[in-house]
């Protein structure tokens, strides 16, 4: 179910927290990294039989590969995400801009402007264009993308509201939780086993996405219980990117290898479920498993419950500062419905910031306007859409104040994407897309 991170060419800009500097394809070949141990048999889980769990596995790994192949905009929409890359956090610039919105009007609390997106591959080129009244998406790898901005009392709070469907092929949305559970369940044998495993069943796959990401160890330990602990570490790293990639590995080396981070999720009685962390290059993913269904890392065997906390750390070097944030902490709730698998994320609390000294007289209510009232509020899900089509969906709604501050950190954020954008860009969707291929001439390979 792990796709290309939560950001594209909209929701990206809308918030620029320091973490995001670290770069979308982290998460979306860490997705592709985690698929893969889980070997044969998380493939299999696709589908009920050989046939279909190849179909839809290989329609998922195909509606990415074409969303990474040959980007081309149409040049109002390259104009509009550089200007909403540049003002996400200072929107009164981007209001009045005509050439940004698709629509445009006027509500009692003041401006209203709407951005609505279209994309698919065309002719070999994976095209995005403005337009209005989008449709879900009806082809495998087509894209719907709406973006709200929505003045929310005539002055400086404004809300942004991101939504994105990826359609992925006929998969029903029931299928992920099989996945998962195969994913989980193929980490409860010896290290030695779950290695040559993934080795065998995705060669291609494990050298592509290795470029950037490679498996240091994976470490499994049985419990008397029954369950299997695991620790799966991750050496990041851009020395094999240079060959071919070589703009790419220069925004890895700064962006991506120097982040520090953590991912906890943790019950409402302190017991820890899940944990990825990053530092120094290496990224430590551990869980517990038993029979395929996560554990918490101490205690006895039960069931996960419905809601957790997610819990995040998450500091990065940006121009000449270290910023981010610590004791971000938020309710993560699971989707599990007939139509819909995924999870709803909602922060109602301000985190811990680390900023450059010289701003702390300026932490006042702008940073913490994001928490208050129905908080920064994020969904990801796999979901029923039209004509047979599963769609990969991603929500993202935020608050903001503009203020002094709040347009600072904006300009941090900013000059990570200027170092992003041209060169590092196209070669971070080369690598994607080379790396979904992969896993589709894996994906072909098996059962011959």
């Amino acid at each position: 179910m792990a796709s290309r991170r939560g950001a594209d060419p909209t929701s990206v800009y809308l918030w620029h927290m320091p973490h995001t500097a670290r770069t979308r394809a982290l998460a979306a070949v860490l997705g592709a990294l985690l698929a893969i141990t889980g070997c044969k048999g998380v493939a299999l889980a696709y589908g009920p039989d050989l046939a279909s769990a190849r179909a839809n596995a290989d329609a998922f790994a195909s509606a990415i590969e074409a969303r990474f192949s040959k980007v081309i905009r149409t040049p109002r929409f390259a104009r509009s995400r550089i200007r909403i890359a540049r003002y996400a956090l200072a929107p009164s610039k981007l209001a009045p801009d005509t050439a940004i919105w698709t629509s445009m009007r006027s509500t009692t609390t003041g401006a209203e402007r709407d951005l609505e997106i279209g994309a698919g591959l065309v002719n070999g080129q994976y095209s995005f264009v403005d337009k209005r009244n989008v449709g879900s998406p009806v082809r495998t790898g087509d894209e719907r993308h709406f973006m709200r901005l929505q003045q929310l009392d005539g002055h400086d709070d404004w809300m942004w509201k991101t939504d994105v469907d990826h359609a992925i092929g006929a998969m029903p949305p029931a299928r992920a939780t099989d996945v998962f559970r195969a994913l989980f369940a193929s980490a409860e044998r010896p290290s030695a086993i779950v290695r040559a495993d993934y080795r065998a069943a995705f060669p291609r796959s494990a050298q592509a996405f290795g470029r950037m990401l490679s498996i240091d160890s994976i470490n499994t330990t049985p419990q008397g219980d029954g369950s299997t602990l695991v620790a799966l570490h991750i050496l990041v790293n851009n020395e094999n990117l240079k060959p071919r990639l070589p703009a790419f590995a220069k925004f890895v080396a700064r962006y991506v290898e120097s982040a520090r981070y953590r991912y906890r999720l943790s019950d409402r009685a302190g017991s820890d479920w899940f944990d990825a962390q990053q530092a120094d290059k290496r990224l430590v993913i551990r869980f517990r498993s038993h029979n395929g269904e996560l554990q918490p890392l101490l205690g006895g065997v039960r069931r996960m419950p419905d809601s957790l906390l997610l819990n995040v750390d998450a500091l990065a070097k940006l121009s000449f500062f270290t910023v981010g944030v610590t004791k971000l902490q938020g309710d993560f709730v699971h989707i599990h419905t007939a139509t819909e698998r995924g999870w709803a994320m909602r922060f109602t609390k301000e985190p811990e910031w680390h900023l450059p000294l010289f701003t702390e007289q300026m932490l006042q209510t702008p940073l913490r306007r994001p928490f208050d009232g129905t908080g920064l509020v994020g969904r990801l899900s796999i979901k029923s859409g039209s004509d047979g089509q599963t769609l990969l969906s991603r929500q993202f709604d935020v608050a903001i104040r503009e203020s002094a501050i709040v347009r600072f950190v904006g300009n941090l954020g900013f000059g990570a994407m200027n170092d992003y954008a041209g060169a590092a860009e196209l070669e971070e969707h080369r690598f994607i897309a080379e790396g979904f291929a992969a896993v589709r001439a894996d994906l072909a390979a098996m059962g011959r």
